[in-house]
């Protein structure tokens, strides 16, 4: 008879085609996670099904959260097909069955050391509900679907990677097949496990937890599900309407094979018997009976239902136990210490610390999604209650500034979703600089020592890196008697975001010169836009007070309105905004100036007072540019560029052009440059960095300050260059050209004659310029001669101009009145390139 087909084998099977696919299915989700965030897909549907950590949630925030609608839909589920979901989808149920069968020989089948009474999985929902009541989340560590994330996401996944790394690399170094195995590893890389799998804190004491978890099933099977897991209480106590109930027909003959096959041991010993709550709809009774006595269908047989022996006394001491441990869970001793307050640095988009704690169901998702590996697992730092819940640690990997893959992933609301926009808003926690261990500090602090032997203390490694449009990391510079220059950097805390960059990348040993500390609740900095008038046009610059605006002209439509007829000099760069505002003048003492009524009958302030310009572009070297074009006067060594002309005062630092000019009163030039050095005081230090084709200008009789740096045509129209006009854009300048054009006089009894050098895009561009600016020349019937590959004309005025190119450099001189002295220029300059 144990031989014969048996016809009621297919619902077993397709069970196993479904919970093999699941689990397929989570492994998938947790390879790609990153990518299908990314692309905003579910990658965290299956933490979403929980209907344990929907409740837990859910009564954490006291509200409903219609995120966790696939829990609804299995407790909806659960109703009519009963306890389906341990065996059909479950991946940890899943995991359980495979380790399982490699614990078959083992496991002793009469085996009463260890409790198998099914109870305790009530009595432990029970204790989790009224620690929720009492606002103590725990659920996360029970809850099945956050337990295999968990495991796999943080313990066993990163395992595999780098045990499959370690393979390959060492087969790699095999010579002639090393090449083979190689490319194998690369597809494994790209293709099967898609992005990076590092290590996490603590992944050992998961892994442990894990297999002793597992471990049971030595001794029982699927242990976990049996006797513990509460989201298997829940699902049992729901499956009482279940329309798939197993019933045993009069052939049974108990032979046992039924008993000794069920993974949950939920068939009594006559093998007739079920325990109430305890089938999980896996088939594999209906699968090995011999007689095809066993069906699943709405009728059960009273005798054949066995309920499970719960006390209500257990449940009273279940919840006087939960009641007297929820104070003791909750103790925090670091933060008591603290009067309060914590440092850890939570995820961005982190709810109230308190809510937090609430939410979080310790799945361990946004950890795996960090791009940097900067997220891990807390231990004890926030307490009991805070364990595995996570954390930012600098020091390994920081917040990526274009990332928000954590705020999506999030299934319980613990992090909130943010846009990227508005993350970059949120501060995480604020950076600090310890000046016992930051270099320039240190170099600062031992300055009389270092008078024999200079050393470069300058560091500013953090100030680099800092993501801030603006740099939440600035510099405070001291020069010493010989000119020696150290720049002590400090944070402005009004725009850091706690990223913690500067920490990840301090190079001093062992814990960073400056660290980040969390802040709870996160907070928002300013916009950019807010960041630049406040931090760059604040309301006093000493005695100067901000009388009017600041003013955002962003973009182009915007200039046109500030400057209409004056803008496209401006935006043949890469303008960005120009921000304004004017101040006045504090009288001595703090007494305000003399005041006046105007002619609308207003009280007016009157005295000394200033405009203020601050220009911003997409680059260093545009920055530049600008400045080159309207500077005047001469330099009073303040920022990365200064000229001052009369009580005219104009900047270049980093991407920002300043101007300062005056509007009424008696206003001095030490009054601009006082609010020139306070501006310059409160932007990011920045190296000088001008633009490469410079380097090309000879040193040699070149005027100082003379070279302008742009692109367009149209700066080159203010240039007087030759006694033609030249309408066409011969020079095929656009914003694809650098060029620059600079005053030489050999010495200081000859006039001064022009050099202009443009570098393009490309050999053919910068051939097809040279041609045409020698067809435009020629049409003007000027001499020409050459010499070498110098082309030159002389005009009717007896004036010079030279041209030359070599590979992408067009070179020319103008308005020369020694031919020698332009051609030897341009020869100078070929002599350099070709080096």
């Amino acid at each position: 008879m144990q031989g014969s087909h048996n016809k009621n084998e297919w619902p077993y099977y397709t069970r196993k085609v479904v919970q093999y696919l699941a689990f397929s299915f989570f492994i998938y989700l947790l390879l790609f996670l990153d990518p299908l965030t990314e692309r905003d897909l579910l990658g965290n549907i299956f933490l979403r099904m929980s209907p344990l950590s929907a409740i837990g949630a859910m009564m954490a925030a006291k509200t409903f959260i219609l995120k966790y609608w696939p829990a609804l839909l299995v407790l909806f589920l659960t109703i009519p097909f009963g306890r389906f979901f341990c065996a059909w989808v479950c991946p940890l149920g899943t995991t359980i069955d495979i380790t399982d069968r490699l614990f078959a020989g083992l496991r002793k089948k009469s085996q009463k050391s260890l409790y198998d009474g099914r109870r305790f999985k009530y009595y432990l929902l029970a204790f989790l509900l009224i620690g929720l009541l009492f606002g103590l989340q725990c659920v996360g560590w029970f809850d099945p679907l956050s337990i295999a994330t968990s495991v796999y996401a943080i313990s066993i996944h990163p395992y595999i990677i780098n045990l499959i790394n370690g393979f390959f690399g060492y087969l790699s170094a095999i010579p002639l097949i090393g090449y083979s195995f190689a490319l194998i590893h690369k597809f494994i890389q790209e293709i099967l496990f898609a992005y990076h799998a590092p290590f996490f804190r603590a992944h050992g004491i998961l892994l442990m937890v894990f297999v002793l978890l597992i471990a049971a099933g030595m001794v029982f099977r699927r242990y976990w599900c049996r006797n513990i897991c509460p989201m298997g209480a829940i699902l049992a106590l729901l499956s009482d309407w279940t329309i798939f109930k197993r019933t045993v027909s009069s052939s049974c003959t108990s032979c046992g094979l039924c008993v000794e096959s069920c993974g949950m041991g939920a068939i009594e010993s006559d093998g007739q018997g079920t325990k109430a709550g305890e089938c999980i709809l896996c088939m594999t009774c209906q699968k090995i009976c011999p007689e095809n006595s066993v069906t699943f269908g709405k009728k059960q047989p009273a005798g054949q239902r066995y309920e499970v022996d719960l006390s209500k006394r257990a449940f009273l001491i279940t919840g006087l136990t939960s009641t007297a441990m929820t104070p003791f869970l909750k103790l925090n001793y670091t933060k008591s210490i603290n009067k309060g307050k914590t440092s850890i640095i939570r995820p961005p988009g982190a709810v109230d610390e308190k809510d937090f704690l609430a939410l979080c169901i310790r799945c361990g998702e946004c950890m795996k999604v960090c791009k940097t590996n900067g997220l891990h697992p807390v231990l004890l730092e926030t307490g009991i209650e805070g364990v595995w819940t996570p954390k930012l640690i600098p020091r390994i990997g920081y917040c990526d500034y274009g990332c928000v893959l954590c705020t999506r992933v999030c299934p319980s609301g613990a992090l909130k979703r943010l846009p990227l926009e508005e993350k970059r808003e949120i501060a995480l926690g604020k950076a600090r600089i310890d000046h016992n261990r930051c270099i320039p500090w240190v170099g600062y602090a031992r300055l009389p020592e270092l008078e024999k032997e200079w050393q470069d203390f300058n560091c500013g490694v953090c100030e680099e890196v800092c993501p801030v449009p603006t740099k939440a990391i600035h510099f405070n510079t001291y020069v010493d008697a010989q000119q020696r220059e150290i720049r002590r950097p400090f944070v402005r805390e009004d725009v850091c975001v706690g990223c913690g960059f500067c920490e990840k990348v301090c190079p001093v040993l062992g814990t960073s010169a400056i660290v980040v500390e969390g802040i709870q609740p996160q907070t928002k900095v300013k916009h950019p836009k807010e960041i630049l008038n406040k931090n760059f046009l604040p309301e006093t610059l000493g005695d100067w007070k901000r009388i009017s605006g600041p003013n955002i002209y962003e973009g182009k439509e915007k200039l046109y309105e500030y400057i209409d007829g004056g803008a496209e000099p401006y935006l043949s760069y890469s303008f960005i905004r120009v921000s304004n505002a004017e101040y006045l003048k504090v009288g001595a003492n703090g007494r305000s100036p003399s005041q006046n009524i105007d002619n609308a009958g207003n009280l007016k302030e009157i005295g000394k007072k200033i405009l203020i310009d601050i220009w911003e572009f997409g680059s260093q070297e545009d920055a530049f540019g600008v400045f080159s074009k309207d500077r005047a006067g001469t330099d009073i060594k303040l920022g990365n560029g200064s000229a001052l002309f009369n009580n005219y005062l104009y900047l270049w630092n980093d991407i920002y052009f300043i101007r300062i000019e005056p509007r009424e009163g008696d206003v001095l030039a030490e009054d601009v440059i006082y609010a020139g050095k306070s501006i310059i005081n409160i932007m990011p230090y920045k190296k000088v960095s001008l633009p490469s084709i410079l380097s090309l200008l000879p040193q040699q009789h070149l005027t100082q300050n003379s070279p302008i740096f742009f692109h367009k045509k149209i700066i080159l129209d203010n240039i007087y260059i030759s006694d033609n006009y030249i309408e066409e854009n011969v020079f095929h300048l656009s914003e694809k050209t650098d060029a620059v054009i600079a005053e030489y006089r050999p010495n200081t009894s000859s006039e001064s004659f022009k050099l202009m050098l443009i570098r393009y895009p490309d050999n053919d561009t910068a051939r097809l310029a040279f041609d045409d600016v020698l067809k435009l020349w020629r049409s003007w019937g000027e001499t020409e001669s050459t010499s070498g590959a110098i082309h030159t004309f002389q005009g009717k005025a007896q004036r010079y101009t030279s041209c030359l190119l070599e590979g992408n450099i067009l070179g020319m001189t103008f308005l020369s009145i020694n031919k020698g002295d332009a051609e030897m220029l341009l020869q100078s300059i070929a002599h350099n390139m070709s080096k």
